[in-house]
């Protein structure tokens, strides 16, 4: 049995997703680009508007929030982001892990774009993923 489920994102969840996203994103931003809170919470808004937008849910709360996109080719997670009390204690390696299993059954491709100064890379490092190209700001990685 998985630790986890999802939920459809409600208008409702706008908060809780803009706080987790910019509490790991804003800290990273230094030195990289200029933060903006109505651009980035635009494009928190956009991420939740669209179908492959969760609540992840873990022993009956809220844990979280991710987005993936998927075509004939590739299933892209294109944000992830926990609380903080649930990292750190195997959430995140389970979701990843399902998702490469589905990926894997599928026949496609699993990538995922990381920060360049993201500590988080060198766990889905450890699970496999490689980097497959990179922009100013960001590692796109494949598995």
């Amino acid at each position: 049995m998985s630790p986890f489920d999802f939920r459809r994102v409600r208008s409702s969840d706008f908060d809780f997703c803009w706080s987790l996203y910019r509490d790991a994103l804003q800290p990273l931003s230094a030195g990289l680009f200029a933060w903006d809170n109505t651009t980035q919470q635009r494009h928190v808004q956009d991420a939740l508007a669209d179908e492959g937008a969760s609540i992840l849910v873990a022993e009956n709360s809220d844990a979280g929030w991710l987005h993936c996109s998927e075509t004939r080719f590739v299933i892209h997670l294109g944000h992830l982001y926990l609380v903080p009390e649930k990292r750190n204690h195997g959430l995140g390696t389970s979701f990843l892990t399902w998702m490469s299993e589905r990926a894997r059954r599928k026949q496609k491709d699993f990538t995922l774009d990381v920060m360049k100064n993201n500590r988080a890379r060198v766990l889905y490092e450890r699970l496999g993923f490689r980097p497959a190209g990179s922009s100013a700001n960001t590692i796109t990685l494949q598995l």
